[in-house]
């Protein structure tokens, strides 16, 4: 199982990270990736609330498992290439008139001996390729506008406030 711990510090009071963050149909505001979110029914955030994401080439599922209001959510996902699922753990810290947000992600690789076997080669793919990925949540949060583009374009976000 592979797991990744990123961090990032927002120069906005947590109150208004929260916002952004659990207002769950607009990840696509700031992950370039999802090219649309919705979710499958009325509900909209806490636990049992589904959002579908959509990419180019496949959609992923996301089941909201755990949701402490102002603090965390955790969901679990399904439907990616290569991955038979995975966690994500978000939390949001205060840290004076900033915030700390974290995701923790666990995941399953598909394929048994093999996938395991390919994982070192996921990891190390998933952190060069987004070194700096909780940049655009960062640039949505403290601009107000979804952001738009490559992320390594973005200044290095710093993990610690």
């Amino acid at each position: 199982m592979l797991r990744m711990r990123s961090s990032v510090c927002i120069e906005a009071p947590a109150v208004r990270v929260w916002q952004c963050l659990s207002a769950i149909e607009n990840i696509d505001y700031w992950v370039p990736a999802i090219n649309r979110a919705y979710c499958e029914t009325d509900q909209k955030a806490g636990v049992g609330a589904v959002r579908i994401c959509h990419l180019d080439k496949f959609d992923v599922r996301e089941e909201f498992l755990e949701w402490e209001e102002g603090r965390s959510f955790k969901y679990r996902g399904v439907g990616a290439p290569m991955m038979a699922w995975a966690t994500n753990r978000w939390r949001v810290e205060p840290v004076g008139d900033k915030t700390l947000v974290t995701s923790d992600v666990e995941m399953m690789v598909k394929g048994g001996v093999l996938g395991r076997l390919l994982e070192p080669i996921i990891y190390l793919a998933l952190r060069l390729g987004l070194p700096n990925g909780l940049a655009p949540l960062k640039y949505y949060v403290e601009t107000g506008e979804p952001f738009n583009g490559d992320p390594r374009r973005l200044p290095l976000a710093d993990a610690i406030c």
